[in-house]
């Protein structure tokens, strides 16, 4: 009988001394209740206001405040001293660009207390986008073995840049043949070389990659290789605007770089007016609109490249189920101003076609 007592007594610390580590160490045993904080933002969520607009928010301070101090990023945008009960906030944001911005409120009590209330504040585009119709005048055969990256004229010649890190050879550059489809010449990289997006630009034609990070330059009439450039992140589409090489990477995010360094000169996020467009891919600059596929859909968005506001989008819908055949996702879009034409293909299509735009 002792023993079975010294048994129960010893089973009876165990759990007690259980319970007081699970209870120490347990983070869910944890008081984690949000403690009071002494000024925060009266309406709960985050923040969206309109490209151009005024934003305002009204905040809520509690007594004995010795000091508020609103920011946007790093930026010092509002401090008061010694604060009253409810004070709004208001935000010029005619200088500030299409995107996602940090919040915050830093208040500090007479004892020294200070806490901080913070949200994201996400500027979108002002505008709906139109909805353009696209129509198709003409097909022409596509190498259905090339799964397309890039697709440009330049002085009527078109251009296409294909990448495939599995398969020796299928990552080329090379002037195709609109008629017939057929490849006319081509400078091809080994593996794991992935070839992206291209553009012709004073002669010399640019090829992006996706995770190699690097730009490889060519001669355009010989495609004989000039130099390389390097970079960080991925690369996706490529066009110009006459003066600047302008890049996607996937995101939201369009890059504009200088042609004989590639250093980048300035950027945009792109969006509508719900938020942004990502996954943006081959991009091409028509009439000062860039026009950009969107990966993994039928969409075409077109965008203010002064801003990223996405004025219109394009439905390829019915293209897509009159071309695609065994292919796969649309990918390629190509002006010819010689004529004013212009083209869309995908990834392995057996087909190319001028379509028209039309603005509603």
């Amino acid at each position: 009988m002792r023993n079975k007592k010294s048994y129960l007594i010893i089973g009876l610390l165990v759990v007690v001394a259980g319970a007081f580590v699970y209870s120490t160490f347990n983070p869910s045993s944890v008081d984690t209740s949000t403690p009071q904080l002494n000024a925060y933002f009266t309406n709960p969520g985050n923040f969206t206001v309109a490209y151009q607009k005024n934003f305002s928010a009204p905040l809520t301070v509690l007594p004995e405040q010795k000091k508020i101090s609103v920011f946007l990023n790093d930026s010092l945008i509002f401090e008061q001293n010694k604060p009253s009960k409810s004070l709004p906030i208001s935000i010029l944001t005619k200088g500030l660009s299409l995107g996602a911005y940090r919040l915050r409120v830093i208040s500090t009590a007479n004892d020294g207390t200070i806490t901080e209330d913070e949200r994201v504040l996400t500027v979108v585009s002002d505008i709906v986008p139109a909805n353009w119709n696209l129509s198709i005048l003409k097909s022409y055969p596509h190498n259905d073995s090339s799964f397309t990256q890039g697709l440009v004229f330049s002085e009527g010649k078109m251009f296409e840049g294909t990448g495939d890190p599995m398969n020796i050879g299928a990552t080329f550059v090379g002037e195709v043949e609109l008629s017939t489809g057929k490849i006319l010449r081509r400078r091809t990289k080994a593996t794991p070389i992935f070839g992206e997006g291209i553009t012709v630009l004073n002669g010399e034609l640019f090829q992006i990659t996706w995770k190699n990070d690097s730009c490889f330059v060519y001669d355009e009439r010989t495609l004989k290789p000039l130099r390389t450039h390097n970079y960080t992140g991925e690369g996706w589409g490529l066009t110009h605007d006459g003066k600047h090489l302008i890049m996607s990477d996937g995101t939201s995010r369009i890059t504009f770089r200088n042609p004989r360094s590639f250093e980048i000169q300035r950027t945009i996020d792109v969006y509508n007016h719900q938020g942004p467009i990502l996954q943006l891919n081959e991009l091409e600059y028509i009439d000062g609109l860039l026009y950009a596929n969107v990966w993994m859909s039928n969409v075409i968005a077109v965008i203010d490249p002064k801003n990223g506001r996405v004025v219109a989008t394009i439905d390829a819908t019915d293209l897509v189920k009159t071309g695609k055949g065994s292919g796969e996702v649309l990918n390629g879009i190509a002006y010819n101003s010689k004529s004013n034409k212009t083209y869309l293909t995908g990834k392995y299509w057996p087909s190319i076609f001028e379509v028209q735009i039309s603005r509603n």
